[in-house]
């Protein structure tokens, strides 16, 4: 479970702790400042979870919370780290990266890993025994890296790589 803490913009009215949508619209529908007037803005910061990281990339505040509890953080864990993906290295937008989260392929892996399961799979069989020995698997990354094939990320202080990060 997540919890937010709503901090007024207003400086005469306490904020509040909340967990859901529902929660936060009760009670930031019967919060007055001292002077009795509605409070009506709001920043929303994270305080306890799992999801900070994307939390922070999906740059939730007041006018998308809904898509925090709605859309986000009903998704898996897999989908999470795609979103994350596409919001904090692709630079997409919450909305654009909801609609391509199916679409990243990532692994959780090194670009040096990621990169040498791509060799020996695709070309790795063509390669003559003797040769294998010779084969410079960082300089394989690089190139895939310059190239835009493969991206390396981290994420909740775990190491990813997108292996179609050009097809995104």
């Amino acid at each position: 479970m997540t919890t937010l803490y709503a901090n007024p913009y207003n400086i005469d009215a306490a904020g509040f702790y909340f967990n859901d949508n529902d929660e936060f619209i009760e009670k930031s529908a019967n919060l007055t400042d001292r002077y009795g007037n509605q409070v009506e803005e709001f920043e929303i910061d994270f305080i306890d979870g799992d999801d900070a990281a994307l939390f922070n990339a999906c740059a939730i505040n007041q006018a998308n919370l809904n898509k925090w509890f709605d859309d986000i953080e009903t998704l898996d864990d897999h989908e999470k780290i795609n979103l994350y993906y596409l919001l904090n290295v692709v630079g997409y937008n919450l909305s654009q990266a909801l609609d391509k989260v199916d679409e990243p392929s990532i692994t959780k892996s090194s670009l040096r890993d990621a990169a040498e399961e791509l060799f020996d799979e695709c070309w790795l069989h063509e390669v003559p025994e003797s040769i294998r020995y010779y084969i410079d698997y960082d300089k394989f990354a690089r190139d895939c890296e310059i190239g835009g094939d493969l991206v390396e990320f981290e994420y909740n202080n775990q190491t990813y790589t997108c292996t179609n990060a050009a097809g995104v």
